[in-house]
């Protein structure tokens, strides 16, 4: 259960370090000539509600507490550390967003789940969808009903060179769900990789849409998004609007925060409005 302790000289071995011997404990260190600290530890505060974790709070304003400076030896302020079994298993120097500061310290508080959650997503990040689908097979047997689970094993099955699996996959998913939004991305991703795929012979429009459908494939996005685009501007009315549908179906598989789909969509929103 997250707490947070006090910490000086006199309790850091009773309190924290015993309480260190079971699971890891996060200890900061802060000074009220560094304004930073302040703002850092609420944040610190409030992720140990989140990840429950024991916090210890080192006050360097206490004479006695000075003693940790060397014992740590502190160079800047503010200065974040794990302490497991005797060990400091990480050191964060500087000030980090609430993000970053979140994500460097959830791999010492997960849930053995989420943990193998993140490996697999990881995994799939960099390409590695051999690794990551035997852990989402795991998952799955304790859990077949896990909609996030499925769509990243999709993923994985589309990455491994078969879309028909994946296919399969996806449209279990109900539109109900929370994740429909994200398999329907990927089901119309893959009329572009089948387009990709074609081998017969084309030319002009039909051509650009093509080879536009193959940068897709090969994960190139900002050329496909270029491709297709180029494609709405020239010829909005080829197949049905199928560069403008194109493009759209890029947009839901980067997400609506990407770079590249606040750029072409903003390229996009400015040719609809001309």
């Amino acid at each position: 259960m997250a707490k947070i302790i006090q910490v000086t000289i006199e309790n850091f071995q009773t309190e924290l370090m015993q309480e260190a011997e079971n699971r890891p404990v996060v200890l900061t260190f802060a000074s009220s000539q560094m304004p930073d600290c302040a703002s850092y530890n609420a944040i610190l505060e409030k992720l140990s509600s989140e990840l429950d974790f024991t916090l210890g709070e080192v006050n360097l304003d206490i004479p006695e507490n000075m003693a940790f400076v060397q014992t740590f030896r502190l160079q800047s302020l503010p200065f974040v550390v794990v302490l497991h079994n005797g060990q400091m298993e990480d050191a964060i120097q500087g000030k980090l967003s609430e993000d970053e500061l979140k994500k460097r310290l959830s791999k010492f508080f997960m849930s053995d789940e989420d943990r193998a959650k993140q490996e697999a997503e990881d995994a799939i990040a960099e390409g590695n969808f051999a690794a990551a689908k035997p852990i989402l097979e795991g998952l799955l047997a304790k859990t077949p009903n896990e909609d996030h689970f499925q769509v990243l094993l999709a993923k994985c099955e589309l990455g491994m060179g078969d879309p028909e699996k994946s296919k399969e996959i996806l449209k279990q998913i109900s539109n109900n769900s929370a994740e429909y939004a994200n398999a329907k991305s990927l089901l119309d991703l893959m009329d572009l990789l089948v387009e990709a795929a074609k081998t017969d012979s084309v030319e002009g429009d039909a051509k650009a849409f093509r080879e536009a459908c193959k940068d897709a494939e090969r994960k190139d996005y900002r050329s496909a998004l270029e491709g297709f685009f180029h494609l709405a501007l020239s010829n909005p009315d080829f197949k049905d609007g199928a560069a403008k549908k194109s493009m759209l179906i890029l947009f839901g598989v980067l997400g609506p925060k990407d770079p590249l789909t606040w750029e072409y969509r903003s390229k996009l929103n400015t040719f609809l409005f001309i």
